[in-house]
């Protein structure tokens, strides 16, 4: 019984050995190697109301159409409105940086909201309702 113990706190211990030195690695894709095709903002059309915020991400695709990574320091966001004229309608935050935005109008009528990534650019439509 005692060498049972003995050989199951040794396989132990090896085990735990073993996992320590192998480690877990996290692996930084390395941006350089994608080739951006195109970009898509998810969602691609949204009808919200006003004062509410809507939540909006980007996407890379490659040539053959998967997604890639995305290096989030190159994103930037815009956002148009039907009247350019008409002042303060709108906030988008955060403008860059992010691969995600929070986008929240503050009258009716129909936006635009713009991601660009290297050189690629994408909108997606939002029709804002009282």
């Amino acid at each position: 019984m005692n060498f049972h113990r003995r050989l199951i706190i040794l396989l132990l211990f090896v085990c735990m050995l073993f996992i320590l030195i192998s480690g877990c690695t996290f692996i930084i894709p390395d941006y350089g190697n994608y080739t951006v095709s195109y970009i898509r903002i998810s969602p691609s059309f949204a009808t919200i109301e006003v004062d509410t915020f809507k939540i909006f991400k980007v996407y890379a695709y490659d040539s053959e159409g998967n997604v890639i990574p995305i290096e989030a320091s190159e994103v930037t966001w815009e956002w148009a409105f039907e009247c350019p004229l008409c002042g303060e309608v709108a906030a988008i935050k955060p403008a860059s940086g992010s691969i995600t935005t929070s986008f929240t109008p503050y009258r009716i009528g129909l936006y635009y909201i713009y991601a660009y990534y290297q050189g690629k650019k994408d909108n997606a439509p939002v029709q804002v309702i009282q």
